[in-house]
């Protein structure tokens, strides 16, 4: 079990406490509030997998039918009591509970489309509409009984309106009589435990027969029931006691019928909660702009646009800097770079995504991303110097670490900030190589930042290690916060003093007071980051010029094609004209040959003519030689060919020479073609495989998915790869924007409409995307 220290020094409760904002039950509210790490794969796979179906429903704007309900617990245990009697107000609450239950089983059906794992659940809903009807009959919504909840509560309450009619009659008569002898003091009634009493004049109270109840705050009158109205003001309390227990026997009834299926609405209660809670990190997933990517240790880890949740809900997603990273072999990582540069926050955000997905919550990074399973997570990060234990920061280090040793196996993550420091440096130093080289061959997974040289040298010679900086703007001197794998980093000590107006002659001064093999480390450090940023820069030129000259290619087949196209259409045009020539002149002939026979003609005139006729159509011959176009077999398997008149482009997959077929492999679906309908493809289709993860990608994709980015971010990418295909020379490109709201949709809608290089666009096939993918053709 991850200890309690790690989740909060991870912060993870802040990021339950944000999911159960969106709670609506408080049952919901303690399942996240009590959320933590599963260090079962299946279980916290499948809980990211429902809160992905419901976030696909909320993306719809289809709203759960979740109302607020309190912890049923009690009311429910209480219920299987024997004459227990449950307040009407905890039944309504039960009924409420019944009525969410039954509206949750039609809500997933509903959507049992994208949803099938949430519909699994409506196996534990309970529906019981004679239980609710029965409620609804006795009890109304202000928890007060009904009168028709049964005969006899009828007949009570209507001898009770009776008698107290018949009483006011009296007591209007009994006062006005005061009245007039001015005895009391208004003309008015009122209650006293219950019972009708007239107000009177505190001098005058003996000059009434009858029972004082109470007098007013200042003495000065008195309250009496008159002699006259004791006998039925006693009839209406007797009556009131036998409302109150027939509503007790009531409720006692109601209670038995509710605990009868107690065990029912207490596995409700449970999945009700169970539910508000998964629609409940749903929705904070669409805050984030989440997703649940693979948890899968056969495979590296790789982690794409990451970005720290607590500092998204701080900064906004745009204003912090994402994550990337790829385990290319090593288990320990050693982090350097400047003071506030970032390396804590790595740390931490890596932890924290790691306990989120093991809790069954998305974060914010990439689908294609892939984590690994931790059964242990271990951490030293912080001072947790302690005055009471006589820890000094060095000795609570050495404690941390102690206990990380002791835990640290292949399924452990281990996060080491500023590892060694504390004490002297070499010596902090020598303890934090030790540390990581046991680490290591414990194989747990070790993220350290430091600021020790020895450590970056370490990492760049010992196998299973390897290095990595934050960098730092050097000409601005501030940090970008971006995390760079392969390379170590500086610490940029005399650069910061610089920027916040420390002297010259004060840094000079250091600098001879520094070590001066560390000191051309440091400078050897920073000049290897300043070439990186102009190697960067290079092979981002190198890319676009490539970019561009393949276009160039791609253009010149495109040229050859269409030249060779229009060949073919001239010469299909001029033979058509040159068949409706001839068949004008045959026309003609046929109707001088008819008219000289009804003229009667001579045999030979006749003869003569059809033996034109017959040196016409064979020199028609001659100029019309058979122009049926051979079939072309001249295609292998593995070719990549393209359908005559249309955009259909795929791969050769068999031949079928008897035949003259080909079957071809176009997307996802096989079909079969007949070798004359085929020409040779000038471009390859991509073919899918696994991602490769190069600084440099010279490929152009065909589709952009920009799912999950806002319609700001979306701009700039479609706009980027549409002039990036056209550069590529492709003809026709999908963008995948999904469903969703139809912000995206209607972004990208906009750009294609008044972009220069789209010739037109229009929605994929229902069957392989509908208005989810837009498809655009490019000019």
């Amino acid at each position: 079990m991850i200890s309690q220290s790690v989740l909060e020094k991870l912060e993870f409760p802040k990021i339950l406490q944000y999911i159960s904002v969106y709670s609506v039950t408080e049952k919901g509210k303690k399942i996240v509030q009590a959320l933590t790490p599963s260090f079962s794969s299946p279980e916290f796979i499948t809980e990211g997998n429902l809160v992905s179906e419901a976030k696909e429903i909320l993306i719809k704007d289809i709203h759960p039918p979740l109302i607020y309900l309190t912890d049923l617990e009690t009311s429910l245990s209480k219920s299987k009591i024997e004459g227990a009697v449950l307040e009407s107000k905890k039944i309504l609450e039960i009924l409420s509970l019944i009525i969410s239950s039954r509206n949750f089983v039609h809500y997933l059906k509903s959507n049992s489309e994208v949803a099938p794992g949430l519909l699994k659940l409506t196996d534990d809903l309970f529906v019981d509409k004679v239980l609710e009807h029965h409620i609804q009959k006795v009890i109304n919504e202000n928890g007060e009984i009904k009168e028709n909840a049964s005969p006899k509560l009828a007949e009570i309450r209507r001898d009770i309106r009776e008698k107290h009619e018949e009483l006011i009659r009296l007591v209007n008569r009994i006062t006005k009589a005061l009245k007039e002898k001015e005895l009391v003091r208004e003309d008015y009634i009122t209650l006293r435990d219950g019972r009708v009493v007239v107000p009177v004049k505190a001098e005058h109270k003996r000059h009434i027969r009858g029972f004082i109840h109470s007098e007013s705050a200042t003495g000065q009158t008195v309250y009496i029931e008159p002699e006259e109205t004791l006998e039925m003001n006693n009839d209406i309390v007797s009556l009131s006691f036998e409302e109150r227990r027939e509503i007790e026997r009531i409720l006692r009834e109601l209670t038995a019928k509710i605990g009868s299926v107690a065990e029912e609405l207490k596995s409700t209660h449970d999945t009700i909660g169970y539910l508000d809670s998964v629609f409940a990190k749903a929705k904070y997933s669409i805050e984030i702009i989440g997703s649940f990517p693979q948890v899968d240790k056969s495979k590296p880890i790789v982690i794409q646009d990451a970005r720290h949740p607590i500092l998204i809900k701080k900064l906004g997603r745009d204003k912090t800097v994402p994550l990337n990273l790829e385990n290319k072999g090593w288990n320990v990582i050693v982090i350097t770079g400047p003071n506030a540069g970032g390396k804590t926050v790595v740390l931490k955000t890596i932890g924290l995504l790691s306990l989120m997905l093991q809790s069954g919550i998305h974060i914010p990074a990439s689908p294609d991303s892939n984590f690994h399973k931790f059964n242990n997570i271990l951490v030293d990060i912080g001072d947790e110097q302690s005055i009471e234990d006589d820890l000094s920061t060095f000795s609570s280090h050495l404690s941390n670490i102690k206990k990380i040793l002791l835990s640290a196996d292949s399924d452990s993550l281990v996060l080491l900030d500023e590892v060694g420091t504390g004490t002297d440096p070499s010596e902090g130093s020598a303890l934090a190589v030790a540390v990581l080289l046991m680490l290591q061959k414990r194989n747990a997974l070790v993220f350290a930042s430091t600021h020790h040289g020895s450590l970056k040298l370490i990492a760049h010679d010992q196998d299973g290690f390897e290095n990595a900086a934050m960098e730092f703007d050097s000409q601005n001197l501030k940090p970008t916060y971006m995390f760079k794998q392969g390379i170590p980093g500086s610490s940029y000590a005399f650069e910061i003093a610089r920027r916040i107006g420390l002297e010259n002659s004060f840094l000079d001064l250091a600098k001879e007071h520094l070590d001066k093999d560390k000191h051309k480390l440091e400078k050897f450090l920073v000049d290897i980051e300043a070439k990186s940023h102009l190697v960067e820069e290079k092979l981002k030129n190198v890319e676009i010029e490539n970019l561009r000259l393949s276009g160039l290619s791609n253009l010149y087949k495109q040229n050859l094609e269409k030249l060779e196209k229009d060949k073919k259409q001239i010469l299909a045009k001029a033979k058509e004209e040159a068949e409706e020539y001839i068949r004008n002149i045959n026309k003609k002939f046929e109707k001088i040959v008819k008219e000289l026979k009804e003229s009667k003609a001579e045999k030979e005139i006749i003869k003569s003519s059809q033996e034109i006729i017959k040196e016409i159509k064979e020199r028609n011959k001659s100029i019309l030689p058979e122009t049926t176009e051979d079939i072309n077999t001249d295609f292998n398997v593995g070719d990549f060919v393209s359908v005559k008149g249309t955009n259909t482009t795929g791969k050769i997959l068999e031949m079928f020479h008897d035949s003259k077929k080909a079957t071809l492999l176009v997307g996802t679906v096989k079909m079969q073609v007949p070798l004359q309908n085929l020409i040779h493809s000038a471009k390859k289709i991509e073919e899918k495989k696994e991602r490769e993860y190069s600084f440099i990608n010279f490929q152009v994709e065909m589709r952009l998915d920009i799912r999950g980015e806002r319609p700001e971010e979306a701009e700039f990418e479609v706009n980027k790869f549409v002039d990036n295909a056209y550069a590529a020379g492709l003809e026709r490109i999908e963008i995948l924007h999904g469903k969703g709201t139809g912000a995206l949709k209607k972004t990208v809608k906009e750009i294609l409409l008044h972009h220069n290089r789209v010739k037109t666009f229009y929605f994929a096939p229902i069957e392989i995307g509908g208005d989810g993918i837009t498809i655009a053709e490019l000019k």
